[in-house]
């Protein structure tokens, strides 16, 4: 399966650069990063935690909403503008993190970095991959997904480092900076270099289209009871990981470990999510994702169930983190 990866790699890298640097940036926009900043967020803005997760919450289901249908417009945009657009959203989302000064402005600013940094920079990277590889559509995902992973790895460490030293919000602005002199020159240059690909990718693509008879509306899909049936299986693991990362202030007080322990432990969820995202890549391009799906619960089942258990040893983080990466990266 490696010799097979780094043929594929080796072939196409600059298309997949661009898709796993473009995932690695959206991290700035999910909760495993932004519940960093949460209980110094409570503390600036005087919110119950109550109070936060309904400030949150909102602003991730407005995103959710709005990115049904503006995730639709990557299919009739530019790649290059459209990327470009989503990350200077990325930004100015980290810009408002620093000059928020009431709630109204800091829900603003948790929208846009969840609509543009968990919603579209994933959706980008993802949903650009998928385009543009036929047979090895679940490698390329694979490979991009290595982005969520590399930010679980890093990211903990750098927001508690930041936090600790400069302060939460200046650290937002240490972040949006990197948007600019580290992720637009690179993806920039990543697509140029990927020209002569992306246009074989869309004239095979033009070529499918125009002998396809048949295809899925979004409507055809919502009648569907299959579709109805599967969206809990997939949406349970983002439901999940959410509701825990972001209150996870009250989960280290619970079980009394320390800020760094619990940040090391994310380089154990990275680890085994990355694991998980490389192996299901081809077993989805060998099996197909409909006969996986009925068994990538089950890890993030047993995860939930074990911090029920009345035990706090600092190795169940381990554990928990763990199983839950290899959910999150078959997902």
């Amino acid at each position: 399966m490696l010799k097979d990866y780094y043929r594929f790699t080796s072939t196409n890298y600059h298309f997949l650069s661009f898709g796993l640097l473009t995932a690695f940036f959206g991290n700035f926009g999910q909760t495993f990063f932004i519940a960093w900043f949460g209980e110094s967020i409570q503390q600036d803005f005087n919110l119950s935690a109550g109070e936060y997760g309904l400030l949150y919450s909102s602003a991730t289901l407005t995103s959710g909403l709005i990115i049904l249908y503006a995730g639709a417009l990557l299919d009739k945009s530019d790649l290059r503008k459209f990327t470009f657009i989503t990350s200077l959203g990325l930004l100015a989302g980290c810009g408002l993190m620093f000059f928020s000064e009431h709630a109204w402005q800091l829900v603003v600013a948790i929208f846009l970095l969840r609509f543009c940094g968990q919603g579209l920079m994933f959706h980008i990277a993802f949903t650009s991959m998928a385009r543009y590889f036929n047979d090895n559509r679940g490698k390329a995902i694979g490979v991009v997904g290595f982005g969520m992973p590399l930010g679980e790895a890093i990211l903990p460490f750098l927001a508690v480092l930041f936090i600790s030293q400069l302060g939460w919000r200046e650290s937002w602005l240490v972040f949006g900076t990197t948007v600019i002199i580290l992720y637009w020159p690179f993806f920039n240059y990543l697509l140029s270099q990927s020209k002569q690909r992306l246009a074989q990718l869309k004239a095979a693509d033009a070529h499918e289209s125009d002998t396809q008879k048949t295809s899925w509306t979004r409507g055809q899909v919502a009648k569907d009871i299959r579709f109805w049936m599967l969206i809990p299986a997939i949406m349970a693991p983002a439901f999940i990981v959410t509701g825990i990362f972001i209150h996870q202030g009250v989960l280290l007080k619970h079980m009394q470990w320390s800020e760094t322990w619990f940040a090391t432990s994310f380089i154990v969820y990275a680890i085994f999510h990355l694991k998980a995202s490389l192996i299901t890549g081809g077993l989805v391009d060998k099996y197909s994702g409909k006969k996986l799906i009925r068994f990538y619960l089950l890890p993030i089942l047993a995860a939930v169930g074990l911090l029920a258990l009345p035990f706090d040893h600092p190795f169940i983080a381990l554990v928990f983190m763990f199983l839950t990466g290899l959910t999150i990266g078959a997902s």
